[in-house]
This record gives structure tokens, sequence and C-alpha cells, in this order.
């Protein structure tokens, strides 16, 4: 009988200690709501990094184009000028064999 009864307070005690240091180690719901809401704006700000990093890559790829353009309109300016110059020099060397031609008579 006295070992039943020590048996049954013993084992109430090691079941005790079980359950007090199961609920100790638990997280309690306010902590897991904490970490839940602190996981959840993470969420946001990575979603707001994405959308960024998106926007800045079609600005950068539109600002590319745009570059692409003006080089291509000032490649053809310097074709158009270098096209003048040579126009203008026949024209002077026109110009040079008519007054020398002249000066001749």
């Amino acid at each position: 009988m006295i070992i039943r009864k020590y048996g049954y307070v013993l084992l109430c005690l090691v079941l005790s200690m079980f359950l007090a240091a199961t609920l100790i180690s638990c997280a309690t719901c306010q902590s897991v709501k904490a970490l839940e809401d602190q996981v959840q704006q993470a969420l946001q700000e990575a979603k707001a990094a994405k959308a960024t990093a998106q926007d800045c890559t079609q600005k950068a790829d539109a600002d590319a184009q745009r570059a692409e353009n003006a080089a291509d309109r000032a490649e053809k300016a310097a074709d158009d000028a270098a096209a003048s110059a040579q126009k203008a020099e026949d024209m002077a060397n026109k110009a040079e064999a008519i007054f020398n031609k002249a000066m001749q008579k």
C-alpha cells in the first residue's frame, strides 16, 4: 500500500514536471503572432523591392533604347555633315577652276 501511495505521488510528480517543461518550452500565442507579423512585413518589403527592381529594369531598358536612338541620329547627322563638307569642297574646286579659266583669258 505504501509503495502504491508513493508510486502515485511519484507518477503525478513526474507527469507534472513533463507538463511544466512542455508548457514552458512552447511559444505563447503572442510570440507566434508577433513572429507571423514580422514574416508578413518582411514578405511585403520583399514584394515592394521586387516591384522597384522591375520598374528600374524597365526604365533602364527605355533609357538604353533612347540612348541608342540618339546615337543613331548623331551618326546620321555626322554623315550628313561629311557629305555637305564634301559638296562644299567640290563647289569650291569648281569655283576655283572657273576663276582660273577667267584669269587665263
